[in-house]
């Protein structure tokens, strides 16, 4: 720890925080640095504008994002924006699929798709239905209503894979190629795989893998408002800022992206009994959530876990046949409270992040590689934000006042 600690005041001087208060930083690295290590993670990497304050990696090669590839698919969107393909994220979908110019679908934008609320039929476990479909792009074309487009929230992997098509058919090529050639190419990434369907589609739900150092690239792209280290726009600053701005159905998302507070407050209402018995909600799912009662959760992630923990591997189908499937919200059964957002992040299966701190020019990655021992759908480091935040917290008491 010593070496670590030296190492670390080293780089607080680098980029330039005071050396007199260093030790604030190097304990908030610190804890960052045992958290990581104590849940197995293969790579961590966290910049301060072009300073390394921490890095630790058990190889530098590729590791898959998981849905983390969301926020990178809704990078392509933007470039098709930037490159004159599309001229607006509220275009219907119709207009790429003429199939959908009828019926309630021909109200979903892609705006929509991006923001989780086109309203399409989802199972959350994506296990259950889409990875061992053919054709995802097909399959999401085929799927019902379960709600108004436009008027619902709900977290869809299915919707997602749809993105893909859109991209490939604007683009003219898949958005494996496209993205390599507009973002990654300028950014330097040249190693990195991106699964497929059996159809040919690039995945929308996963399916991308990176390194931490240029998952960390992407990240600096959007603190740079799309402009690339060479000076090179590549995506528009008024489409970077909408990535991150609050969604119209959620405070939490923006478009693929999620919206961190400073800090937030989950705790289980008085009324959640009575209201879980009225919706008729199966014991097993009414019982986890119910455990919940008398403590208080500091994000969405930490609380999902818990219930993770409680109902064992199948819980995103459980949960979402007992509560998504029937409409309930999160909101009516916890009291949540929020600060004001600081942090921007991909987030992934197991714990897969990428964060982002503008105010303190913070890029923040953390990757694990899926292994046999993962027993439950759960994420092995769910502080990982909360503890960039409170690095990011340390820095800023650091900084002289303007």
């Amino acid at each position: 720890m010593r070496i670590f600690l030296a190492t670390a005041i080293l780089c607080c001087a680098a980029s330039g925080i005071p050396a007199a208060n260093a030790a604030q930083v190097s304990d908030a690295l610190a804890t960052i640095e045992s958290k990581a290590a104590a849940s197995h993670s293969d790579a961590v990497l966290v910049l301060r504008g072009d300073t390394v304050l921490f890095e630790a990696a058990t190889s530098a090669e590729p590791v898959a994002l998981m849905s983390a590839t969301k926020s990178i698919v809704a990078l392509a969107i933007g470039l098709l924006i930037e490159d004159g393909k599309l001229g607006s994220i509220d275009q219907p979908v119709s207009t790429v699929y003429p199939e959908w110019a009828q019926g309630r679908k021909r109200e979903i934008t892609i705006r929509m798709l991006l923001d989780h609320t086109s309203g399409l039929q989802n199972v959350p476990n994506a296990g259950v239905e889409l990875e061992s479909a053919p054709d995802l792009v097909q399959l999401a074309l085929a799927a019902e209503l379960t709600s108004a487009p436009g008027t619902t929230f709900a977290y869809n992997n299915k919707a997602t894979n749809l993105l893909t098509g859109i991209v490939g058919a604007l683009a003219g090529e898949p958005i494996d190629r496209y993205v390599a050639a507009r973002i990654f190419a300028p950014l330097g990434i040249t190693d990195y795989t991106w699964m497929r369907d059996a159809a040919g589609t690039p995945m929308g739900m996963a399916g991308l893998a990176l390194s931490a150092r240029d998952l960390a690239r992407l990240g600096r792209l959007i603190l740079d408002k799309g402009i690339a280290p060479d000076g090179r726009r590549i995506l528009g600053e008024d489409f970077t800022a909408m990535l991150t701005a609050e969604s119209a159905r959620s405070p939490e998302v923006g478009l693929l992206w999620w919206r961190h507070a400073a800090w937030e407050r989950y705790t289980l209402k008085d009324e959640a009994r009575a209201f879980l018995a009225d919706k008729a909600v199966a014991p097993d799912v009414r019982d986890a959530l119910l455990a919940t009662a008398g403590m208080q959760f500091g994000s969405r992630i930490a609380l999902t876990d818990f219930l993770a923990q409680r109902l064992g591997p199948a819980w995103p189908a459980r949960y979402g046949e007992e509560i998504t499937g029937r409409g309930i919200r999160l909101s009516d059964m916890f009291t949540q409270a929020r600060g004001p957002v600081r942090a921007y992040a991909a987030n992934g299966y197991l714990g897969q992040h990428l964060v982002i701190v503008p105010a303190q020019d913070i890029v923040a990655v953390r990757l694990i590689h899926r292994r046999e021992t993962h027993a439950f759908p759960g994420d092995d480091y769910a502080d990982f934000v909360g503890d960039v935040l409170r690095l990011a917290d340390a820095v800023e008491a650091d900084m002289p006042e303007a």
